[in-house]
């Protein structure tokens, strides 16, 4: 992030990629608003995400899970498999399935959104996810969690407890 001219105000530089332009004109429209954050590229495409986020380096990468040429998780994948500082990725995306936010966390987003998102939990995530920290709204977490509690226990763990078997 960088300081603003003349003040302690830190700007956070990001870069949008969904492949529908309204939705990346939106959310532009969304992050700007706050004088603070400034949108450094807008891609389209998977593909042109890779190629924006090398090119401008943000502070956060804000994408859509699914994008023609490359969709947003191998884009994840691929931002965070590579050396150097890691990435700060915010997803934001119509499909909210316990499976997609659970492969797009595991893959190092740092934050997860629904395309209904309203506006300050937009700016809200990019905030935290600027600073470091991860963000997931509420109905979101709640979905994870109850994701979480109904992962099946292989053959071998069925009827031991967290700590192992039973002791009698």
């Amino acid at each position: 992030m960088k300081s603003t001219a003349g003040t302690n105000i830190k700007r956070t530089r990001v870069v949008l990629a969904d492949n529908h332009p309204v939705v990346v004109e939106g959310l532009a429209s969304i992050l700007e608003s706050q004088g603070h954050i400034e949108i450094v590229g807008k891609a389209y495409d998977g593909e042109e995400a890779s190629e924006l986020y090398d090119q401008f380096s943000p502070d956060v990468r804000m994408l859509d899970c699914c994008m023609q040429k490359k969709n947003g998780l191998q884009v994840v994948i691929e931002l965070m498999s590579r050396r150097g500082f890691p990435p700060r990725i915010t997803v934001i995306t119509a499909y909210e399935s316990e499976q997609d936010i659970r492969q797009a966390m595991k893959a190092g987003a740092k934050a997860f959104l629904g395309k209904g998102a309203p506006p300050q939990q937009i700016r809200e995530a990019v905030r935290r996810v600027a600073n470091g920290e991860t963000f997931l709204p509420p109905e979101i977490g709640s979905k994870l969690a109850e994701s979480m509690s109904h992962l099946e226990l292989s053959h071998r763990n069925r009827g031991s407890t967290l700590y192992g078997p039973r002791q009698k």
